[in-house]
């Protein structure tokens, strides 16, 4: 969840969210002007039926080389706390690198340990032969995809979607998304901004975003996800609801995450 919360997937998923076949999608063109804020760290407490279940957090932790490209390292964790842990363990841990030129993603990797369920995996993405090639850390399989030339992976999508400029009176933004070895034609679902008061946080004015579809391990299929962000240039995600099979689930921001000032210069206008 704390994953794919940006994920402003809307209902547009074609045979049960994956598209066939991918096209490139306008709106997910490479955003030079924007540069994403080093040493943001985003912490959230999640919650089921209002019980705390975990915490976890995405952080621009550095820029690094890559196959001679300088690239954003990104990290998400999750993880359950002590009590969930003793019934239903989640410690997850996933990175992308993305190119500081052009947003787009180079590298994934992700370690996920849920229940008994193991998944480790690096995904390489070679842009000039469009290809993506997955390698498995556990059972040595690798597997080429073909690529389109614009799309984003779970994580870069977070901050490509904080650099596009939305609509002031909502609308839609489309994104082709790489995940699980498949790619997903997705609709990010904008509305126009609205109060949003926090408990010990505050009165937000926020622009509220609904995915429909879900991805193994990170969304759920069949859930309804809104996405709650601050309707400035920093586009903090605040709040994140879910309608799941398995109940009401939430993740709300740490206080000190709205602490900081990450100083996100604004998206370019429309």
């Amino acid at each position: 969840m704390l994953a794919g919360w940006w994920a402003g997937a809307g209902p547009a998923f074609a045979q049960d969210g994956e598209a066939s076949p991918p096209t490139a999608s306008p709106a997910s063109a490479a955003l030079p002007r924007y540069r994403l804020p080093v040493g943001e760290r985003l912490g959230f407490h999640g919650r089921w039926f209002g019980i705390p279940v975990g915490s976890g957090w995405i952080e621009v932790k550095e820029v690094v080389e890559l196959e001679g490209r300088q690239a954003y390292h990104i990290e998400l964790q999750g993880h359950t706390n002590n009590v969930l842990s003793k019934v239903y363990p989640i410690h997850d841990v996933i990175h992308s690198y993305v190119d500081v030129e052009t947003l787009r993603p180079l590298r994934f990797e992700k370690d996920q340990r849920e229940g008994h369920y193991r998944a480790q995996e690096v995904v390489t993405f070679d842009h000039a032969k469009r290809t993506a090639t997955y390698r498995s850390l556990l059972n040595g399989s690798v597997k080429d995809i073909p690529l389109p030339e614009d799309f984003q992976d779970l994580l870069s999508a977070f901050y490509w979607f904080r650099a596009q400029p939305l609509p002031s009176e909502g609308g839609t933004l489309p994104l082709l998304l790489y995940s699980d070895e498949k790619l997903f034609e997705v609709r990010v679902i904008v509305r126009p901004p609205a109060s949003l008061e926090l408990l010990h946080r505050g009165t937000f004015q926020c622009t509220e975003v609904e995915p429909s579809a879900g991805f193994k391990g990170v969304l759920i299929k069949r859930a309804r996800l809104w996405a709650y962000m601050t309707a400035d240039p920093a586009r903090l995600p605040l709040l994140v609801k879910a309608l799941t099979p398995w109940g009401a689930m939430s993740a709300v921001i740490d206080e000190w995450s709205l602490a900081s000032d990450p100083a996100i210069p604004p998206p370019p206008p429309p």
